[in-house]
């Protein structure tokens, strides 16, 4: 939608870049907006902006008014299907799983059919690996739990799903992962709202909370054996050193061989009351290279190739804020292409370690550039 500043609320999405008589935007596509970021925008004299037509929340963004030429793109065809998009759909799943996990916290029993309502309308939606790496923007510090077990539920799934598992595992493999953390609910404390570092004891409490995931699933029927293994084993590590169990490789099931690879990428690449979020091609580069020994090496390599959206031919923009065009793809290396950027200089990434690719333009936002 293309609103006025006046109508923007906190929790709005930005649809496309906000520049202000300068090659780099003022505040990039995908961000969610708070009340700093809207007295920036206001400061700097913008006069309206396109947004998503969800809030993060979930929540339908209804403007009291939308600048005539939003109100064409909202009668064509392709417009009228955003309001069923996965963006949508992934929006409504963390809203739904927050209500969930309120009850959960009460004393409610897991209710297996609710946690088919949040994922299957989710699953069933196509989505591109544009899409997929965008996902690390819609989230927010208070409501963490929320997004990111709706984002490890589907990124588990379609890591099944492109390993070739069958639909029923895949289904119930995705439903492991959105429910991996389901009783981080019956800790004793809130551990979502500390901006510290946990305390011993604290620690040691939130490292049973597979344990008691297990335990929610294993009270109610529709999960599977794999599925409850999964949700289980997602803090173990290939050489022992993970928890609940500490248990090695040969013992591990491949659900939660998946699910830990996920639950590690989405961790790192969303914003925490006590860390800061980091792009998702240095995190992709992590596991590949930090995380060797630790994560099914086999899993990543498939995580990775299923995620990245790099080809020859993309325009990428860097985290010092350059632009270019990938020439060549590194093998060794999939997150470092060389680049040609705008300047027409060759940069090579493998040789430059602390820049990272930020973000890679889809076909469309190509297109338009060129337009």
């Amino acid at each position: 939608m293309h609103v006025t500043i006046s109508e923007l609320v906190p929790g709005c999405i930005l649809s496309k870049d906000v520049y202000v008589k300068a090659n780099k935007p003022l505040i990039k596509r995908k961000t969610v907006l708070t009340p700093e970021h809207i007295h920036v925008l206001s400061i700097f004299l913008v006069e309206s902006v396109h947004t998503e037509p969800k809030l993060v929340n979930g929540a339908s963004y209804r403007p009291k008014a939308v600048l005539e030429e939003s109100k064409e793109e909202r009668k064509s065809p392709s417009s009228l299907s955003d309001q069923d998009s996965f963006l949508s759909r992934y929006l409504r799943a963390v809203h739904l799983y927050k209500k969930q996990f309120a009850h959960w916290q009460g004393g409610t029993k897991l209710d297996p059919y609710a946690m088919r309502e949040i994922f299957l309308p989710l699953y069933e939606k196509e989505v591109t690996k544009e899409q997929l790496m965008e996902l690390h923007h819609y989230s927010d510090k208070d409501n963490y739990i929320s997004y990111h077990a709706v984002a490890v539920g589907i990124l588990s799934s379609l890591v099944g799903k492109k390993i070739g598992l069958s639909n029923a595992e895949v289904i119930q493999l995705g439903l492991a992962g959105l429910l991996a953390d389901c009783g981080m609910a019956r800790i004793s404390f809130n551990v979502f709202n500390k901006a510290s570092a946990l305390t011993k004891s604290e620690y040691e409490e939130v490292k049973k909370h597979p344990v008691v995931s297990y335990r929610m699933l294993e009270e109610v029927p529709g999960f599977s054996k794999k599925a409850m293994l999964g949700v289980l084993q997602h803090h173990e590590r290939e050489d022992g050193s993970g928890y609940p169990l500490s248990i090695k490789s040969n013992k591990l099931h491949q659900y939660g061989k998946i699910i830990a690879v996920v639950d590690a990428y989405h961790a790192m690449t969303v914003e925490r009351r006590y860390r800061s979020k980091q792009t998702p091609y240095k995190v992709i580069e992590s596991l590949l290279v930090d995380e060797f020994g630790k994560l099914d090496h086999t899993i990543v390599k498939e995580f990775v190739s299923m995620m990245l959206p790099i080809a020859i031919g993309q325009r990428v923009r860097l985290t010092n804020g350059s632009k270019g065009e990938i020439i060549y793809l590194n093998k060794e290396l999939p997150t470092r292409p060389l680049i040609r950027l705008d300047s027409g200089e060759q940069f090579d990434l493998a040789g430059s370690m602390n820049i990272y690719i930020e973000e890679v333009f889809s076909n469309e936002e190509q297109q338009q550039a060129k337009a």
